[in-house]
């Protein structure tokens, strides 16, 4: 039988710690958990689950000097594409037949849209929309009716609805060809004396209304002036690209406009992208994205340069690139792969599961700490 000496005042003394054959292996044990769960486990559960974000140019993305701009200085949404959709409106097809194909007018655009090539690729689409009326109502005046510019935005509106262009992935610049009725000949005000009787909407598009003279709607056929509408349609074009005429300084002053408004849009999307990864921790940033970013970047810069230099061309090319991509960087569907999964979900889902680990382990430390000690009093 093993018996607790008694000291001289009579208190029990207790075995001291090395007499314990088997609390060095509780102390093992305890420190091995501790290392498999917080030394080795915590990083790799860490590095396993963190996001993966490659290495960019945030610096430069960053530092960047945006000019404010109004709406009528950004003018038609900036792209490398547009479609150039031609609509025939005829609000009457059983009473009148118009003699007219989209092709025509595209002969008389053609010469213009290739001028104005470098800045962008236009498709020129036509259609026609039957028994569709104005949605605004015109104020008669003795023989002829007419729209004031109040009325004009009310024109456009219900005829956005019937074009198709909203089904296109690409911008498009609007030529609408209204053909009134025989008995209701159709002016805009103070513009009654003007032969193109046409209004602008410079983000949007352009109506031409057009009156069929009283033989056309006496023999029920009508022949438009492919020549005038043609025309009318090429400077509705050219003012919604900001041109002042198609002279070779004015496709200069075009093209470095364009160079200047797609190297500030990139430096936005660029900034606004970098403001974003900045703020929400848990976006990937892939490898892909990362190089469209560099790209947007490095030609942004050589854009610059080169403007700078007086070589508008070669910078309007660098300008293009660094566009296109950064809206495909901005746009790329990885940077919402894990969003619906954020910080604050990961810890809720995983401390419920180390925690009730964890804590035995803790304990089990403070108890190793007060047997070290018991240990450094023995001895």
């Amino acid at each position: 039988m093993d018996f607790v000496s008694m000291g001289r005042k009579g208190r029990i003394q207790k075995p001291p710690v090395s007499d314990d054959p088997e609390r060095p292996f509780r102390m093992y044990n305890i420190i091995s958990y501790f290392i498999v769960l917080i030394v080795i486990g915590l990083p790799v559960w860490w590095f396993t689950t963190r996001v993966y974000r490659a290495s960019l140019p945030l610096d430069r993305m960053f530092d960047v000097t945006l000019a404010n701009k109004t709406d009528r200085q950004f003018g038609i949404l900036l792209s490398l594409e547009y479609d150039v959709l031609i609509t025939v409106v005829n609000p009457e097809p059983s009473r009148l037949h118009v003699n007219l194909e989209g092709e025509e007018l595209e002969v008389y655009l053609r010469p213009f849209l290739e001028k104005v090539s470098p800045i962008a690729d236009f498709v020129v689409k036509s259609q026609w929309l039957y028994l569709v009326e104005l949605g605004a109502r015109p104020t008669k005046v003795i023989d002829h009716y007419v729209l004031s510019e109040e009325q004009l935005p009310h024109v456009i509106t219900p005829l956005e609805k019937k074009l198709w262009s909203h089904l296109s992935p690409r911008p498009c610049l609007n030529l609408v060809l209204y053909v009134s009725h025989c008995e209701v000949p159709l002016y805009i005000q103070e513009k009654s004396e003007n032969a193109t009787n046409a209004f602008l909407s410079p983000r949007w598009g352009g109506i031409v209304i057009i009156n069929p003279d009283p033989d056309s709607c006496e023999k029920r056929i009508f022949q438009p002036n492919v020549k005038q509408i043609g025309g009318i349609l090429t400077t509705q074009l050219s003012k919604m690209l900001r041109m002042e005429g198609t002279t070779k300084q004015d496709l200069i002053d075009l093209q470095k406009r364009k160079a200047e408004d797609m190297v500030d849009s990139t430096r936005r999307t660029l900034k606004s992208l970098a403001e974003l990864l900045s703020e929400i921790n848990s976006i990937v940033i892939s490898d892909d994205v990362a190089l469209k970013i560099k790209v947007a970047v490095d030609n942004a810069d050589l854009a610059d340069e080169l403007m700078a230099k007086g070589e508008i061309e070669n910078a309007l090319t660098f300008a293009k690139v660094a566009f296109e991509n950064s809206e495909a960087a901005f746009s790329d569907a990885s940077l919402l792969a894990l969003l619906y999964f954020p910080d604050d979900q990961k810890y809720a889902v995983y401390i419920p599961l180390f925690l009730p680990v964890m804590i035995p382990v803790l304990m089990s430390l403070l108890t190793l700490k007060k047997w070290l000690k018991e240990k450094e009093k023995t001895e």
